[in-house]
């Protein structure tokens, strides 16, 4: 028996290609587009700069039990009275001493050492949630930069198709004498600077989505569906209600961690110049006579030299500091959040101005010229440049847009960490 193979047929090639590309396009069109909760989340779950607070806080609970260990006893063994001369030659008069001796820590060091740990661990929690809302407000802010870039790169694309065209009809009116050589020269030119234009939005759209997807640990090739940037609403938030949740960001609880902590190192600190008591106790027993005898002891150094007063000094500064910090934290924040504010006002009345009344007279203009040129009153040079002059504002109202966009996910990082203006104003489009 034999077997013959046949090579597919062209027609069945190309209709296997046509259902693939066709599959896949389907595939892309029912992806569900990324919205803001989705890459807050993932940006939760995945943040590499994420790994490191975690490690913290393990490391502060694994102190925990370790500041509650009381010393480890001693053990002691000493020989005396041998090797001599004499009657202490040799080994004949040995006296041997076993005894174990045990530090009694004095001033409450144990309880002290364990409020530091405790207190280092509430630092380390409360650095993790400022850390948690710094990741998200950097997901927050490069979602809303890919959302920016596909508008950009939208425009782009429609101000290069509008050049291409402008270009093709000006070469035919040059062949058929319509239109002079210099004309062609120009559109040419122009067509050149639009697709540059062209194909530095199409790298910023890719840099952009490559900067989303490592908020979350992603790959550049991790392109998730995202919409174009909505318009800027007609009214802003009211600026009163959001400072006033300014009180609450994680900075503050941070801030008053760090406060405890050193004040619980000061209590440390003191507690410390209270000298310990070593007490030890044992069997001693004489080789010469076969004799034993109990053997016990108290030390207690003398603190006339050193009563810790460096380090308490030192506790008592170091808190100073982190009280100052605190202060010096309000007028931070109070500027972070008026800058935040009036950018988000500049940008807001650029952006509606633009949209009300620069981009009705230009696209006026557009429309009067393009009769004056089919009228024969205007040149299609004239055209161009009214085409021109309304790409160039559309990326102007761009910029104001995704600036107030950018300003409001500052805002939100500074007043509520789950970004609800943001994703208000995203919800609105």
């Amino acid at each position: 028996m034999s077997f013959v193979s046949k090579s597919p047929s062209l027609a069945s090639l190309l209709g296997c290609v046509y259902l693939l590309t066709f599959a896949s396009l389907c595939a892309a069109e029912s992806a569900p587009e990324l919205t803001l909760s989705e890459a807050l989340r993932r940006a939760d779950a995945g943040s590499p700069a994420l790994l490191a607070p975690t490690s913290a806080t393990r490391s502060a609970e694994a102190l925990i039990t370790q500041a509650g260990v009381r010393p480890n006893p001693t053990l002691d063994l000493s020989l005396e009275n041998f090797a001599g001369s004499g009657a202490f030659r040799g080994f004949d008069g040995v006296e041997t001493t076993v005894q174990i001796s045990q530090v009694l820590e004095r001033g409450g060091k144990s309880d002290k050492r364990t409020g530091v740990a405790r207190s280092e661990l509430e630092v380390a929690e409360q650095a993790f949630v400022v850390r948690r809302a710094e990741v998200r407000a950097a997901a927050a802010a490069a979602y809303i930069a890919v959302l920016a870039a596909n508008s950009r790169a939208e425009n782009a694309e429609r101000s290069l198709a509008l050049a291409r065209e402008s270009a093709d009809v000006i070469a035919a009116q040059v062949q058929g004498a319509a239109a002079s050589s210099v004309e062609s020269a120009r559109a040419r030119a122009a067509l050149s600077t639009t697709r540059a234009d062209h194909t530095r939005a199409a790298s910023a759209r890719v840099k952009a989505h490559a900067s989303l997807a490592a908020s979350w640990g992603g790959t550049p090739e991790d392109s998730p569906t995202l919409p174009s940037l909505p318009q800027a609403p007609d009214t802003l938030p009211d600026r009163n209600t959001l400072f006033a949740q300014l009180s609450a960001h994680p900075l503050h609880a941070l801030q008053q961690a760090t406060i405890g902590a050193r004040r619980a190192a000061l209590q440390l600190a003191r507690s410390s110049s209270a000298q310990d008591v070593t007490v030890a106790g044992g069997l001693r027993s004489l080789r010469d006579t076969g004799d034993a005898a109990l053997v016990v002891g108290v030390s207690v150094p003398l603190s006339f030299r050193n009563q810790n007063e460096g380090a308490i000094l030192a506790a008592r500064e170091t808190l100073a500091g982190a009280e100052q910090s605190a202060r010096a934290l309000d007028a931070e924040l109070r500027a972070a959040f008026t800058s935040a504010w009036q950018d988000l006002q500049l940008a807001h009345t650029v952006a509606r101005d633009l949209r009300a009344d620069a981009l009705p007279a230009t696209e006026e203009a557009l429309a009067i010229v393009r009769r004056a040129h089919a009228q024969g009153e205007a040149s299609l040079l004239d055209v161009l440049e009214a085409r021109r002059a309304l790409n160039s504002l559309n990326r102007e109202i761009l910029d104001a847009e995704a600036a107030f966009a950018t300003a409001l996910v500052r805002l939100d990082a500074l007043t509520d960490p789950s970004f609800p203006l943001t994703t208000a104003f995203l919800s609105s489009q």
